[in-house]
């Protein structure tokens, strides 16, 4: 049974995975490092419109898809990739291979700024998601920092090394 974590925990380790049964294959993959989901300040502007055009239907049930969405939005990095889980009605999971990284940026909007969120932007050398947005979480710099050295302890793990060409 896992402890409760709060939705932005930063720690090296406050989970793990069961072991595997005997004959089975272990994976590496035991520890979630940190998870959070995406804030609602992505929405500012949309909520202001929809306050604005409340009498619209189209401009409130905007609005209220965007809340939903952006709630269902939630990262999770564990000890080998970062997972991004999205969607409505069909859940769709987006996985980075942590020693595929090659560059992390922080950055984000005035309204995060003013919030204590920010944007982190990864790129990789994955086919399927070469470029990857944290969007509007809490202590970005943290974070972007646990990711960068989270990525660098899987490279040294496997022995791999980045090559810019």
């Amino acid at each position: 049974m896992h402890a409760t974590r709060s939705p932005t925990t930063l720690s090296a380790n406050s989970g793990t995975a069961p072991q595997p049964a005997v004959g089975q294959v272990p994976t590496n993959e035991t520890t979630l490092l940190w998870s959070s989901g995406e804030g609602q300040i992505v929405n500012a502007w949309v909520f202001l419109w929809a306050i604005l055009l409340f009498w619209t239907v189209f401009a409130v049930g905007y609005a209220a898809c965007r809340f939903v969405l952006t709630a269902r939005r939630r990262y999770e990095l564990t000890d080998q990739r970062l997972l991004v889980y999205s969607g409505l009605i069909v859940r769709k999971v987006d996985s980075l291979e942590l020693y595929r990284m090659k560059d992390i940026s922080v950055g984000g909007t005035v309204l995060q700024g003013l919030t204590g969120r920010g944007q982190i932007t990864i790129i990789s050398s994955d086919a399927s998601t070469s470029e990857l947005l944290i969007d509007a979480v809490a202590d970005p710099q943290a974070v972007a920092q646990l990711i960068r050295d989270t990525a660098e302890a899987c490279r040294n793990a496997r022995g791999v090394r980045a090559f810019d060409y």
